[in-house]
């Protein structure tokens, strides 16, 4: 809520909404190039009983693939080129320096949430939650006022939250002294790091910042900063999803690694829980949408008034996207991690075409009225495949490695 006075009153639209873009970018760490690792930190790390030995072997990893996070960073840097007052040297070093240290933080965090740690996981959250409201917007308004400042201050972000997430696991920095986990080791090659897995990984990424890209290239800059200041409507979806999904998805993955009896109470497990987010977050935005006019003034600057019509269309994206991974979740659980692509992708591919055809065919309008409806997607084809793979005879779960 800060954060929206702050962005609303500091900066302006059309410069919100090149920093909406960069932002799509700032995740490439987490949901791209270190994506297999943080499944397998999520998937392995409760089950660990060397996790010193898991955490020294995560952060080599993570580190051997820092150049390959460099070449992510300059693609991104290169689709930015067109924008406003966007210089390619310090646009890679943001990227490049902002995305490798909350992948770190996310690996962390996720750690944290497999074992159950939830205040020294609130702590890293509550870091990075503060400093990515204040740090941007404050350092534009205290310097130049460029677009520059906005990076910085996210870079900024990023330091201050992988700090956090590398002291909430002190007690993991000194790898056992009984030799290596053979259990723990990454077993990347045949389950996570395939080029099935990279592909989702490019689809997780890509999906939640797509919209962005598409207000910028159909409706201008300006759209895309009211979209921008929007999207602070999806902290509602996510962050119920983030609650949900921490505290369930340990006990999925023991209804997983059970026996194939289980799995109708697994898939009908994910289906409450996904159904719950569902309706919870939609029932949120209606709350957000009432209350929306009655912030212009005293929350929100006069001149983002038109970003209140975002704020619906946004949300049940967003709500679309997180039933998704639910989904997802329930697949990794299953052990049918193969099925991920079918399910992953059509999800994925009704998502993304439905937006550009909507904006290239119907304009602002159609589009606003296609990311209504998106909730509907998981519920009449995400869900289904999903269960038909984790629920067809002959799906017993199998070691991951062995896939």
């Amino acid at each position: 809520i800060v954060g929206i006075r702050l962005n609303s009153h500091l900066v302006p639209p059309a410069l919100l909404g090149v920093y909406g873009v960069f932002l799509t970018f700032a995740p490439i760490g987490t949901w791209l190039v270190h994506a297999g690792l943080v499944k397998l930190v999520a998937r392995n790390w409760a089950a660990s009983d060397r996790r010193a030995d898991l955490w020294r072997q995560v952060a080599l990893t993570w580190a051997r693939r820092l150049p390959w996070l460099a070449l992510a960073a300059a693609a991104a840097a290169f689709a930015m080129r067109g924008l406003p007052e966007t210089r390619p040297l310090p646009l890679i070093l943001a990227l490049f320096f902002s995305a490798s240290l909350l992948a770190l933080a996310a690996l962390a965090q996720t750690a944290l949430q497999a074992e159950r740690t939830h205040w020294r996981d609130c702590a890293v959250s509550a870091t990075g939650s503060l400093t990515r409201t204040f740090a941007p917007p404050l350092l534009f308004a205290a310097t130049t006022g460029t677009v520059n400042a906005l990076w910085l201050g996210f870079c900024l972000h990023g330091c201050v939250t992988a700090a956090a997430g590398l002291w909430a696991l002190h007690p993991y920095w000194r790898a056992s002294r009984n030799g290596p986990d053979q259990n723990s080791r990454p077993a990347f090659p045949l389950v996570y790091e395939g080029p099935l897995f990279i592909a989702l990984a490019f689809v997780g990424w890509a999906l939640p910042g797509l919209n962005r890209w598409v207000v910028a290239g159909f409706f201008g800059e300006v759209q895309a900063g009211y979209f921008t200041l929007a999207s602070g409507a999806l902290v509602l979806p996510a962050t119920l999803g983030a609650v949900l999904m921490q505290y369930f998805q340990p006990g999925l993955f023991t209804l997983g690694d059970g026996s194939a009896a289980l799995r109708p109470t697994l898939a009908r497990r994910v289906d409450l829980i996904a159904l719950v987010h569902a309706l919870g977050s939609l029932a949120a935005l209606g709350v957000l949408v009432w209350v929306g006019p009655y912030l212009i003034g005293n929350l929100i600057s006069p001149r983002y008034r038109d970003a209140l019509g975002w704020l619906l269309p946004v949300g049940c994206f967003g709500t679309a996207t997180i039933t998704g991974v639910f989904y997802h979740t329930l697949l990794l659980a299953g052990r049918q991690e193969r099925a991920c692509g079918p399910v992953d992708l059509t999800h994925a591919a009704l998502l993304a075409g439905g937006s550009l055809i909507a904006a290239a065919a119907g304009g602002q309008l159609w589009f606003e009225r296609w990311l209504l409806v998106t909730p509907l997607v998981p519920w009449l084809v995400t869900r289904p495949m999903a269960r038909h793979y984790v629920l067809r005879p002959g799906a017993d779960p199998a070691p991951a490695p062995a896939r």
